[in-house]
């Protein structure tokens, strides 16, 4: 696999983290931060799996922390996002301190929890935590962390996954229903379509083809940010993070 996918993924994900950013600085919006949070993550695991493809560094601490950022958190905090824009604050901060107990659990499950296997099998492949291995002309599937570990990895991603998803959905469902302007609603099916790729490049790593999960992770992260644009009325309104700051006094900012 090219080194040229995961890391494409990185930039794309750590230019919509820095949007949003920009957007949480000027509305202060709780989501926004945490969905800043979740595509960081979303960026570091697509660098760290593009620093282990080009074999820059191909150590333990990279595995770990690539299965913590992207295996076990990134769709669990996009959909904490969700969650904290579509219900009451109150609901909201009670899923959050859960959410920060679980990833104090997950980090240290991620780094403490003896590997089953060795590393070295990946050295031509992309970073997977199962994978098919053929040896003597017979296949066997290899598994890194044991199934309490990804236990709690697929409660994760599939609370987070079906919170974005169902967020998205369900707004595109309102703002058809309210007769809104048609771009809100392809902006929320951009959204909910993405988020789904995505989530299913862990299902394809789950069925043992993690080349295909990283190109679903780039594909979904790609139709997400055009959702995300999506969402004003025309693309000219877009702004590039944090350099609209940079305006003459007294010039008004866009809304």
């Amino acid at each position: 696999m090219t080194v040229a996918i995961p890391l494409f993924t990185a930039v794309v994900s750590f230019l919509f983290a820095l949007t949003v950013l920009d957007q949480y600085l000027e509305r202060r919006k709780a989501y926004q931060l945490v969905w800043t949070v979740g595509l960081a993550l979303y960026g570091v695991a697509s660098l760290l799996q593009a620093l282990w493809v080009g074999a820059v560094v191909q150590q333990e601490w990279v595995f770990r922390l690539w299965y913590l950022t992207g295996a076990m958190l990134v769709a669990a905090y996009l959909g904490m996002g969700s969650i904290y824009l579509h219900v009451p604050r109150r609901f909201a901060h009670g899923a959050f301190v859960v959410l920060l107990l679980l990833t104090l659990l997950a980090s240290f499950l991620s780094f403490r929890t003896e590997l089953a296997g060795d590393l070295k099998v990946l050295k031509d492949r992309p970073m997977a935590n199962r994978l098919k291995l053929t040896e003597q002309g017979q296949t066997k599937e290899a598994r890194f962390y044991p199934p309490s570990v990804g236990g709690l990895t697929a409660l994760l991603n599939v609370a987070g996954s079906a919170a974005l998803i169902g967020g998205a959905v369900f707004s595109a469902i309102v703002f058809l229903r309210r007769r809104a302007p048609s771009y809100r609603v392809v902006s929320n099916v951009l959204i909910a379509g993405g988020a789904f790729i995505s989530a299913s490049g862990g299902a394809l790593e789950f069925l043992v083809r993690p080349q295909y999960h990283t190109v679903s992770l780039l594909v979904g992260v790609v139709i997400i940010y055009l959702g995300f644009l999506r969402s004003r009325e025309v693309f000219v309104l877009y702004r590039v993070p944090f350099i609209h700051r940079l305006r003459p006094a007294g010039q008004r900012p866009q809304p």
